[in-house]
This record gives structure tokens, C-alpha cells and sequence, in this order.
């Protein structure tokens, strides 16, 4: 029989290697969490286990298991539902530019980039007001927005650099 203490520090000890048992199925944070919501799970139980180590690790499996579906699960929903919502920008015939193209080419930025450069561009926000809506410096924002910048350049570019060559 363990007492509560002896069950937790025996636990403890295991915790780098099942966070990297946990690593198999989800990212590191989601790998922190599960090992963190097995630990509150084993302390929560009224008998501890025979084999606390053995119970942590099939505790830390189901709930990286369980982080990875309910992940592929919300993206799965996430596409039904940006397949549905139509394009991006609205139909206007005296707009110079190429919606379908512009929203090809913001799908390729990552989530950040493109969310500054729509609130920027489209949104009409200073780099204050966008570095207050996602808690980041204006240096940071300011970095990102030219890094977007430059990845939109060199993707609109890469076409005409192949047909100079």
C-alpha cells in the first residue's frame, strides 16, 4: 500500500518521460496537460494503484489519445465550416483586386500573419490597436506585418522570376 505522498513523488519522477510518452500523439503543451490531468486524476483516486508509475503512463496515453481526437475533430469542423462560409471578400466590380487570388495568397501566411495583415489592410487598424487585440508588443506586430509582407512579395514574384529566366 502507498501513501499519498509516496504515490505523487513517484509520479513526479516519471514526469519528463511521460510527457515524452505523451509527445507520440499530441504537441508538447497538450503533452504537459495530459500528464498534468493524469496526475490530478491518480491523487483524486480514494485507493491509489498497485503500480502508480504502470497507471500514470496508461492515464498519460488515453488522455494524449483522447487531446489528438478531439484536435482532428475540431478541424475537421473547422473545414466543413470554412468550406460553407464562402469567399472571403465580397463581389466588387470596382475593386482592382483579384479576390480570389488575394484570399489563395492570405491562406498561405500563417494564422498571425494574416490576421494582422486583414486588420491592417482590410481592417484599416493601427499597429497599437492589433498589438492590444493579440497581447503582442507593436514591435512584434510591426515585425510580423513586414514578414507577411515579404512572404505575399515573394510568392507574387516567384511567376515572373520563372518566365525571366
Amino acid at each position: 500500500m502507498h501513501d499519498l505522498d509516496q504515490v505523487a513523488a513517484a509520479a513526479m519522477r516519471q514526469a519528463p518521460a511521460l510527457r515524452l510518452f505523451a509527445r507520440q500523439w499530441v504537441d508538447p503543451a497538450e503533452a504537459e496537460d495530459a500528464v498534468q490531468e493524469a496526475l490530478a486524476a491518480l491523487l483524486g483516486l480514494r485507493q491509489p494503484p498497485d503500480d502508480p508509475v504502470a497507471w500514470m503512463f496508461r492515464a498519460v496515453r488515453n488522455a494524449a489519445i483522447d487531446y489528438a481526437r478531439g484536435k482532428f475533430r475540431r478541424r475537421r469542423r473547422e473545414q466543413v465550416v470554412a468550406k460553407s462560409r464562402g469567399p472571403w471578400f465580397e463581389p466588387n466590380l470596382e475593386s482592382s483586386i483579384d479576390a480570389k487570388a488575394a484570399e489563395t495568397l492570405l491562406r498561405e501566411l500563417s494564422d498571425d500573419k494574416r490576421q494582422i495583415v486583414v486588420m491592417r489592410i482590410w481592417g484599416d487598424l493601427g499597429y497599437a490597436q492589433i498589438a492590444q487585440l493579440m497581447q503582442l508588443s507593436t514591435s512584434a506586430i510591426h515585425d510580423r506585418y513586414r514578414q507577411a509582407l515579404t512572404e505575399l512579395r515573394n510568392t507574387l514574384e516567384k511567376p515572373c522570376r520563372k518566365t525571366l529566366s
